[in-house]
């Protein structure tokens, strides 16, 4: 036991081999999905955001109804992209009940949305694209994990 004043001695550390090998397990232990839909999800962010300051900058739409436009936009982007990159489509359920399941996920990802942009931009007065990026990510995590959990089988 080290007393006060004592530094900690080299065995106290860990190596930086057993460093790297818990990161490359941590890494290895991502679903191949993930970074699948992280493709697809960028995509898709880039139709939100790029439409989001598009609409409320050049247009002047108010930051609320940008964000629904441009959101709704890129989930039909996103599922379209999704269905033919990331997951199995059809496997867990018919395609009009996915579809259904795929609108109730992405209406809890639009409140979502909509939550974090109010309080970044309404609350504390964040820029419009710092508080979207915030915003996008939150979403981002919510979707892929509803959907890899409770609608879709990743593609083999």
């Amino acid at each position: 036991m080290m007393g006060m004043g004592q530094r900690a001695g080299r065995n106290d550390r860990p190596e930086p081999e057993r460093l790297h090998l818990r990161l490359l397990q941590a890494i290895e232990a991502i679903p191949a999905t993930f970074y699948s839909y992280f493709i697809v999800g960028g995509v898709a962010a880039v139709v939100d955001i790029g439409g989001f300051m598009v609409l409320t900058g050049p247009f002047s739409v108010p930051w609320f109804w940008a964000a629904v436009a441009s959101f709704s936009v890129s989930v039909v982007v996103n599922y379209l992209l999704s269905i033919r990159f990331v997951f199995e489509s059809g496997v867990r359920f018919r395609r009009h009940h996915e579809a259904v399941l795929v609108l109730l996920v992405s209406t809890v990802g639009l409140l979502l949305n909509e939550a974090a942009l109010w309080v970044m931009i309404a609350l504390a007065g964040t820029p419009r694209l710092p508080a979207k990026l915030v915003a996008t990510a939150v979403v981002f995590l919510w979707n892929y994990g509803a959907r890899q959990k409770f609608i879709f089988r990743a593609r083999q």
